[in-house]
Order: structure tokens, then sequence, then C-alpha cells
């Protein structure tokens, strides 16, 4: 009797465990069929997808079950996944799917049951042309030394930029690149140069500490993926200040607003002494957001500065406002604004100006440039 409910019970999780993986290779491979950029699965809900920046339910799906997330858990992490998500209450990673399509898995705790946030890593590599990356930006990289600053809101198109930039130098020049990222999304393949990539809590303990194993090494261009503390901004600030190039990614709504956030990592005591030194360091900060274009699909608008005597004064005396009319006054060195570059595209037919307007960090002064 036993040995035949034994047998029963294994045939019965067999197909259960079976069945999961099914309906996980089907939403995953759904999802991916309408252009997704993410897969929400949250229990309660039907299953929701953003496709280029908007939310959209999938509305001939079933309402998403707590089984299903638990099956997606199941198929995705590792044990050491597991282990984590009990010991933290939330965890991210990426994993790479049959199909070679990788992911980012975020698994949360939401009202005590858990939700599932899966995001598509675009395979595709676009050129600068592509991304209409502007030429001061491709200068800076060139020069191969400084700290670059990549900042955008949520879903901007800042790990596509990163991508570029990788690829870019990789296909074109014989570097030593190191990455650290948290987690690993694009998984690059040697060309010209040699690229290292390390994940934090994996291959290195923090961010900071992935920026210090670069030190006195021959490294000529470090990517930094996210920026959380002060220890990381100095080491970044250090390196930058020496002959290797340093990209850190960070959250921020605008070029001052990034300078902001930064500002905010470093206690009172020290904000003077390593404002200089970010100022000396910084050799662009670069604010990008995607805007709806017409005819489908976004497009990406860049905000830029790069490092002159002026700003350099605005950054290292705190006066980060004055940096707006240093960006403005400053179009000969490659600086352009991020209004400026909404209207370029309003006049030339791609953008509506009621979507510009949406983009924009000051819309007034945007519509008078549409005059």
């Amino acid at each position: 009797m036993c040995v035949v409910f034994c047998v029963l019970f294994f045939c019965i999780f067999s197909m259960t465990e079976e069945v999961s993986h099914l309906e996980v290779s089907r939403l995953l491979t759904k999802a991916v069929q309408m252009r997704a950029a993410v897969l929400h699965l949250q229990p309660g809900a039907l299953p929701l997808l953003r496709v280029d920046g908007e939310l959209r339910s999938i509305t001939d799906e079933q309402v998403v079950t707590l089984e299903l997330v638990m099956g997606f858990l199941d198929v995705l992490a590792s044990a050491t996944h597991k282990e984590q998500l009990d010991r933290d209450r939330q965890i991210i990673f990426s994993k790479e799917l049959e199909n070679r399509q990788r992911i980012i898995v975020q698994v949360e705790h939401e009202r005590g049951r858990l939700v599932i946030t899966i995001r598509f890593v675009d395979q595709h590599i676009f050129t600068f042309e592509q991304l209409r990356v502007p030429p001061a930006v491709l200068n800076v990289i060139q020069q191969g030394r400084g700290l670059m600053i990549i900042s955008g809101p949520h879903d901007s198109g800042k790990s596509s930029l990163i991508a570029s930039i990788v690829e870019t130098v990789n296909a074109n020049a014989s570097k030593r690149i190191v990455m650290i990222e948290s987690p690993i999304e694009r998984v690059f393949i040697n060309k010209k140069s040699l690229i290292e990539q390390r994940e934090v809590g994996i291959d290195v303990p923090s961010w900071a500490a992935g920026a210090r194993s670069v030190k006195e090494t021959d490294v000529d261009m470090l990517v930094l993926g996210g920026c959380i503390d002060g220890d990381q901004l100095k080491e970044a600030v250090m390196l930058g200040e020496g002959d290797l190039l340093v990209i850190m990614v960070i959250e921020a709504l605008s070029v001052l607003h990034a300078l902001d956030i930064l500002h905010g990592y470093l206690s009172p005591e020290e904000q003077v002494s390593w404002r200089l030194a970010l100022a000396r360091a910084t050799s662009a900060i670069v604010n990008l957001r995607l805007v709806p274009r017409i005819g489908g699909g976004r497009m990406p608008i860049y905000e830029v500065y790069v490092r002159n005597t002026l700003g350099q004064a605005a950054i290292g005396s705190g006066h980060f406002v004055q940096l707006e009319n240093v960006i403005q006054s400053s179009s000969q060195d490659g600086m352009q604004t991020l209004n400026g570059a909404l209207a370029t595209v309003v006049r030339s037919g791609e953008v509506t100006p009621e979507n510009a307007l949406q983009e924009s960090t000051a819309p007034d002064q945007l519509k008078a440039l549409f005059r």
C-alpha cells in the first residue's frame, strides 16, 4: 500500500512539475512575442506586460495564482536563490533560458505573498548611430579617461547605452574592460578587447570592493552597473582621476539630480573635499530617457554635460543649479539641454509636443521653444 501511494505521489509531483515548467515557458514565450520589456506576476491580478513603456494586461490569460508564482520560482530559481529569498525576503538574479534569452528575475514579498517581476534583456546591441548618441559622448569615450556618469529614470535606456559603449570599444580598440554588475545582464564576447564581468555577491563582495579590485592593475575601462553608497562613489572618483575611463550608472531625473544624489552619499564633513575631486574627475554626465515616437516605438533623448572650466567650478563649489546655465551656453563644447533635445525632435516631426512636455523637467520653458 505504501509503495503504491509513494509511486502515485511521485507521478503526481512529476506531472505538476512538468505542467509548471510548460506554463512558465508558455508565458515567457508569449511575453517575448508581444515585445514586452517586463512581465509582472502578482497573485489575484492578470499578468501585466510593459510594452513601449506602457503597462498592459494580458486579457486572454487567467488571473495569476500563488501556485503559478511558485511554479515560476521553482523553474527559474536555484536552491541558493531560494535560501537567499528566505533570508533576505527579496532577491534579484539573472538567468539564461534555453533559447539564449537572458532575463532578470526579481522576487519580493507583498502583503505576505510572493510577487515576481521578470525583465527581458534585449540581446540586440544597438550602434551609436541607432541610439543617436551625441558626438560629445563618443569624444569622451575615445579620450579614455575620467568619470562618465550615465543617468536616467527607470526604463530609460541606460542599459542599452552601456552595452553600446562596451561593444563599440570592444569592436574597435584593444582594451581591458572590467564590468561590476548586480546581476550580470548581457554576456559580452571578446573581440579586440578583453572583457571581464564580475557579479556583486558572487565574484566580488560589494560595489566598492569591485572598484578597489582594479587599482594598480592593467585596466583601461571600468563599468560600475550601480551606485549605492559613498564608498563606491569615492572609489569611482579616485579611479576617474587616474588614467582609466570609469563609467558609473545611477537612476536620476536630470544631470543636476544625479549630482544631488551623489552629493548626498557623502557626509557633511566629506562633501567639500570630495566635491572638488568629483569636479576634477567627471568628464561627462549623460541623462537620457525614452520618448514615444510618432508611428510607434520609443527614441532616446539626451541631456549632456561635458567638463569645462565653468562646469568644474559649479560642481566644485556645490552650486549645481549653475550647471543648467553652463549646459545651455556651451553647445560649442557638445553640451545639450533636455529641453533643447526635445524641441529638436518635435520640430523634426518625430515626437508630439504632448509627449515631449510629459518628459520635460521644465515644461513651461519647453513650450516657449515650440513658438
